[in-house]
């Protein structure tokens, strides 16, 4: 009786005939759900972390074209205007009012074309200076403007999309100075 309880269930039914050989090996187990499930998650497993490596591959390739080819819309909006301006600089005796009169079509063509793209002009003279949207490069005692009155622009400036993409840079009014006008009132 000691043998028959150091033999384990499985032994005790093998040796009474009632489990066949079957398909398993010596060792093997037979398959059950469990183990059909876990097969399973496996293989899906597998195929999710090759389907997002084949992601991320795809991901990094996009990003390299946006990088070689995200301005080829602009770029194309602007061979048009290079085209332009080569007849220009082809003509053999231009007048100087022609030249002119094609350089303001160019340019007029351009910002026409910039503007789809979403940029905007600031503008300027005779606003009151904002440092969020001008760069003031000097100020002048103006007689008539009041102080910060934008006089003139030395470079325009640019939004895009509603977001400063330049600012302009301007000259502003300032206000005489204090011995200036005591001077004057005397």
């Amino acid at each position: 009786m000691k043998d028959k309880e150091k033999e384990s269930p499985l032994e005790e039914i093998a040796a009474e005939g009632a489990l066949e050989a079957g398909p398993f090996g010596p060792g093997e187990r037979p398959e059950t759900p469990e183990t059909d499930e876990a097969s399973d998650l496996k293989t899906r497993l597998a195929y999710l972390t090759a389907e997002f490596d084949n992601f991320r591959k795809r991901a990094a390739r996009e990003r390299e074209m946006q990088a070689a080819f995200g301005n080829e819309q602009l770029l194309r909006a602007i061979l048009p205007f290079l085209d332009n301006l080569e007849r220009a600089m082809a003509q053999s005796v231009p007048s100087t009012e022609a030249v002119l009169e094609g350089v303001r079509m160019t340019y007029d063509m351009f910002l026409a074309e910039l503007r789809k793209f979403g940029l905007e002009q600031i503008s300027t003279e005779g606003d009151a200076f904002d440092p969020a949207r001008h760069e003031a490069i000097g100020s002048v005692v103006w007689e008539g403007k009041p102080e910060g009155t934008v006089l003139s622009e030395a470079r325009r400036g640019y939004l895009l999309h509603g977001r400063l993409l330049r600012p302009a840079q301007v000259m502003v009014a300032a206000a005489p100075s204090g011995d200036e006008t005591d001077g004057a009132e005397n």
